[in-house]
């Protein structure tokens, strides 16, 4: 694609790139006395119009929904090729998807659960999943959907439905990264494949299943393909760190598998893979034209909204800041 088709997009990204919340004012929020003072901080960047509209402080993670909401639908609006932004919109359908055929099965009313983004207006999904049909769909998720029902009848594990809908995501956005030929998006999503994969091995043997349910949770298109998987299954999860020594993620293996050893938590695994998938996609800041500066801008938004997120919970829940300031990402500055 011509490069001249990203200019205006970029250009736009750009001006946004300042607008982002910095590390002093990251800095600011945790240091606030309480959540209210947190939104008083907000009410002076861009959350400001959408902080007036608050009636109370529980309504802040509409304020963060609405946010992202309005970030997903510019991109739509100034990308020269939407489906690539539209990539990242999957994992709400799938999502939504999951929460609605669990629902369905179990008998429960879940729509608190429900996320209002996603390519897939709610409404649509769930009268797909209440009649069963998901000839509307893109046929990999309508596929996958359909497995699902298929599967549930015979065996009624709701584990099932994650299993599936996990892997159909991350099909389907390896599969648009590969037709739009965006090596960038192939290797941002099969890094990120890589290391759910890595966490799911440590699960799977931390749980005491076997190989069949290794392969069934294996993800497809990672880097490490499942040979590795099978051949280290019978070897401790600590010859993860030697075996994967080579990887641009060592780091991430030999801390993350390290803190497990000791502790027998992935919660330090789980931070350190989402600052280094996040550090890829910083990586857009300093591309010129391209889907890249697009995709780094997006994914500093959604970092942007876990923070506040994430400080929020924690002054209301009165956390220590220090502890607080631990599960923070980077900021993207």
């Amino acid at each position: 694609m011509s490069e001249n088709k990203y200019l205006y997009s970029v250009a736009r990204i750009r001006a946004l790139e300042t607008k982002l919340l910095d590390k002093a004012k990251i800095e600011r929020m945790i240091e606030a006395r309480s959540a209210d003072e947190i939104i008083k901080i907000l009410y002076e960047t861009e959350y400001g119009i959408s902080i007036s509209e608050m009636k109370g402080i529980e309504d802040y993670e509409t304020v963060l929904s609405k946010e992202l909401s309005n970030t997903y639908e510019l991109l739509r609006e100034i990308s020269p090729v939407p489906e690539l932004t539209n990539l990242f919109l999957l994992k709400y359908d799938i999502h939504n998807l999951k929460t609605l055929l669990k629902s369905s099965y179990l008998g429960e009313e879940n729509d608190g659960l429900l996320s209002d983004i996603g390519t897939i207006p709610l409404r649509r999904l769930k009268d797909m999943v209440k009649e069963k049909d998901f000839s509307d769909l893109n046929p990999m998720l309508k596929e996958c959907a359909e497995e699902v029902v298929g599967e549930f009848t015979v065996n009624p594990d709701p584990q099932l439905i994650d299993v599936t809908m996990d892997k159909c995501l991350y099909n389907l956005m390896y599969k648009t990264a590969s037709d739009n030929k965006s090596s960038f998006l192939k290797d941002y999503i099969s890094t990120q494949i890589d290391l759910i994969n890595i966490k799911s091995l440590v699960r799977v043997k931390s749980m005491g299943y076997g190989r069949d349910f290794l392969k069934k949770v294996i993800l497809s298109n990672g880097k490490l393909d499942y040979a590795f998987f099978n051949d280290i299954f019978d070897e401790s999860i600590e010859a993860l760190i030697d075996r994967l020594a080579f990887k641009d993620y060592n780091k991430v293996i030999e801390e993350g598998i390290s803190s497990y050893m000791k502790t027998k938590s992935l919660t330090k695994y789980e931070k350190l893979s989402d600052d280094f998938i996040f550090e890829l996609a910083k990586k857009g800041k300093y591309v010129a034209f391209g889907i890249e500066p697009l995709v780094g801008y997006l994914m500093a938004k959604e970092n942007e909204v876990k923070i506040i997120r994430m400080i929020m919970v924690g002054k209301i829940n009165e956390i220590p800041n220090e502890l607080i300031r631990e599960r923070l990402r980077d900021v993207y500055v």
